[in-house]
């Protein structure tokens, strides 16, 4: 069960990012976390993007507090639910600390938010709406990982307003309908996923897929939208795929996909045009049977491509690590800052020309404001890439730190323990 408190801070970040990583509370800094900036420095980074956008004043952050019942989950568990919970509402834009505090009987999470956008300078707002997406995303979570959630008539009643709230929100709200058109429209005119991306990329979208979850920034809003959660299961990274790929076909439950299998000699399609010799050989071919190639369909579970996909990620880590010589935690997320002080420019730049494009009556002039979008995605997806790769080694080698505090703690406490016992055990025979 966890209980999540909202707080607006409108002076002194600074005392409330010291007081959520006070060291005797955090087990030394061991359970904090940064999301798009370092705990160390989170307070500079946050005051630099402020400083970046001459938004210093106002409001400078939210405190959020997420409690546990009891010891219903470990230290551990609750930093990385807290870190999910954040990264769902927040990851895609604003920079977000995570501190676990362990210094009362029930663990809680303390989450400060910077207010600023380091994407596109925008501040957010809490509404109404904004505070029931968070307590829904905070249930969601609770029952992912089998955690109790509050049941009383008084919670029931605060969960149907926060359901009818989100519901409404999405159903009557303007600007979700035109997001919803606008989603719809790409899935129609993509030929594949990637053109779905680029094609909501021209009208101001980004978006960011996790698993089968895709998330969503808008021209329109400060939060990213959860396009399942706002829309429906069709709107899946699943089922969208579905929707471009698969048109008329009808998954099976178990979603086994169907791919073409090409037996025989491939032909140069670039030699064909050019060479009359190549041209001789590939009639040859056909004359001698080798061509056509035969053609067979194999069918490919999900659960094959995760795998491929699983590999291929561990191969992007292990790359890394060989490649930039990476020994330590510190030069991992040195080099992911690096990347990510990188891509900031160019995703606003990709913004200004999204704008142009948007505006422009002129066909030429779009012509070539489109190219220079092109370039721009492709460039901020390579440089998207590398981040995350980073961020799945700064995951494992924290977790990795972790375990082998919890396994030196329980060692030390365990040998206390006998040391304890055979000191007993000695007094008892002296008595004797």
């Amino acid at each position: 069960m966890a209980i999540t408190k909202y707080k607006v801070i409108n002076k002194n970040l600074e005392a409330v990012i010291n007081y959520a990583k006070n060291g005797n509370k955090t087990e030394k800094g061991i359970l904090v976390s940064g999301i798009n900036c370092l705990p160390d420095t989170a307070y500079f980074q946050m005051m630099l993007t402020k400083k970046n956008f001459h938004k210093e004043d106002g409001r400078l952050g939210y405190h959020i507090i997420q409690s546990f019942a009891g010891k219903e989950v470990s230290p551990e568990r609750s930093n990385r639910i807290g870190v999910e919970f954040a990264q769902s509402l927040f990851g895609d834009k604003y920079q977000v600390l995570v501190c676990t505090h362990i210094d009362k009987e029930n663990v809680h999470n303390h989450i400060v938010l910077n207010s600023v956008s380091f994407v596109d300078g925008l501040k957010y707002h809490n509404s109404n709406a904004e505070l029931a997406f968070l307590r829904e995303v905070n249930d969601d979570l609770c029952r992912k990982y089998g955690l109790s959630v509050i049941e009383s008539n008084k919670a029931n009643k605060e969960n149907d307003i926060i359901r009818s709230r989100t519901n409404n929100y999405n159903r009557n709200s303007g600007k979700m309908e035109i997001i919803k058109a606008d989603i719809d429209e790409a899935i129609k005119e993509a030929k594949k996923y990637q053109d779905f991306v680029n094609i909501l990329a021209y009208k101001g979208y980004y978006i960011k897929r996790t698993n089968s979850t895709i998330s969503i920034s808008t021209p329109y809003f400060n939060r990213n939208i959860r396009l399942a959660r706002a829309f429906g299961e069709d709107y899946t990274f699943e089922n969208i795929k579905n929707r471009i790929y698969y048109r008329s076909y009808q998954f099976k439950e178990n979603k086994i996909y169907r791919i073409k299998i090409y037996e025989g000699i491939k032909i140069n399609s670039e030699l064909l045009k050019t060479s009359s010799f190549y041209r001789l050989y590939v009639h040859y071919l056909y004359v001698l049977g080798k061509l056509p190639p035969k053609i067979h369909y194999e069918e490919r579970t999900a659960e094959y491509y995760k795998e491929i996909n699983k590999f291929n990620q561990l191969c992007d880590e292990l790359n890394m690590i060989s490649d930039y010589g990476l020994t330590s935690l510190t030069d991992t997320q040195n080099l992911r800052s690096k990347y990510l002080e990188r891509i900031s420019p160019l995703k606003a730049q990709r913004e200004d020309y999204m704008k142009l494009y948007n505006q422009s009556q002129n066909n030429a002039d779009k012509m070539i404001l489109e190219a220079k979008i092109d370039k721009l995605t492709k460039d901020i997806d390579r440089l998207n890439s590398t981040i995350q790769t980073c961020r799945r080694i700064i995951s494992k080698a924290e977790k990795g730190e972790k375990e082998d505090w919890i396994i030196q703690k329980r060692f030390e406490d365990n040998k206390e323990k006998a040391e304890k016992e055979i000191s007993k055990n000695k007094d008892k025979k002296r008595i004797r």
